[in-house]
């Protein structure tokens, strides 16, 4: 891993869907190095696929992450991926584990959780449901479905499986990314050898991204809280001496209350809750549809 890679892996964040051309605009690369470094990311288990992440607001739903310690399995992230409304979850490298909970009762769901496990999580993160969404059509629901599974599924599928037309699939597909109402996460394992340390930083209180870009860089915000305001950023140093002051001059400034570093061994994705989520919306949209034709019919034929 050197920072190169890492570039990579920053325009797989902002884009994970743009070609080996654009990606390596990004890194001064060529095409064919692009293409041979991330192919050389994925043999050492540092690229290890890409997942969809979807607003839960969407859904009318919360997002709560909670973490677990100690000393568990992938054994154990399994019973996690599968407990009720757990749409991703995480194995880190010192043996804890992280979930997201979609729910519109958090606490009844990480109540379930908990049972799963046997234990109760030690830390929790509170995102509430955004209120400046556009309602979503079937037809952008459509789209969402055929990317839960493969979130890099070429144009020419999405046209197959959704029978839409190509302006219509990259229209749509614009205007769902910007909104941030999807994204592609690349799921990172852990790093391997010498090099660049590659690394997740949490930071929980007020403090601005202009700060965390003017301390480490490029760094890379992959998800936000409110309840305790916190930053998830990815973020990279050239060696463990320069990590360690950096996170020592963040825990310093103003707002901030803790910072936290994580190594991630693996993430997995809760495809079939997510499919779940999206088709009953489908189906609810399209019963609504349903019924106001009919109403209009009966409407007009009373008259």
């Amino acid at each position: 891993m050197d920072s190169k890679d890492f570039q990579l892996l920053a325009a797989l964040y902002q884009d994970a869907r743009q070609s080996y051309r654009s990606l390596g605009r990004r890194a001064a690369l060529t095409a064919p190095a692009v293409r041979e470094r991330l192919k050389r990311l994925q043999e050492q288990g540092i690229l290890q696929g890409y997942g969809l992440r979807i607003d839960p607001s969407i859904f009318d739903r919360d997002q709560l992450v909670v973490s677990f310690q100690g000393e568990w399995t992938r054994k154990d992230l399994a019973k996690v991926l599968a407990a009720p409304d757990v749409a991703f979850a995480a194995w880190r490298l010192d043996g804890g584990l992280m979930a997201a909970v979609w729910s519109r009762e958090s606490g009844q769901s990480i109540r379930k959780l908990a049972d799963a496990l046997g234990a109760k999580p030690s830390t929790g993160a509170f995102t509430g449901r955004r209120d400046d969404l556009h309602p979503l059509s079937v037809l952008d629901l459509q789209i969402i479905d055929t990317l839960i599974d493969d979130p890099k599924i070429t144009l020419k599928n999405i046209i197959e499986l959704t029978g839409l037309s190509p302006k219509t699939i990259r229209k749509r597909l614009e205007a769902l990314f910007e909104s941030s109402i999807i994204s592609i996460l690349p799921r990172l394992g852990p790093m391997t050898g010498s090099g660049e340390v590659v690394y997740y930083l949490a930071v929980i209180g007020e403090v601005e991204m202009k700060e965390l870009h003017r301390l480490f860089g490029d760094a890379i915000l992959v998800n936000k809280t409110q309840k305790p305001p916190m930053k998830y950023l990815l973020c990279h140093e050239s060696d463990l001496g320069s990590l360690t002051a950096k996170i020592k001059a963040l825990s310093k400034l103003p707002g901030v209350k803790s910072v936290t570093t994580t190594l991630i061994r693996e993430v997995l994705f809760a495809t079939e809750f997510m499919h779940s989520l999206v088709r009953k919306q489908i189906l609810k949209l399209e019963q609504s549809r349903t019924e106001r034709t009919r109403t209009i019919a009966l409407g007009t034929y009373s008259i």
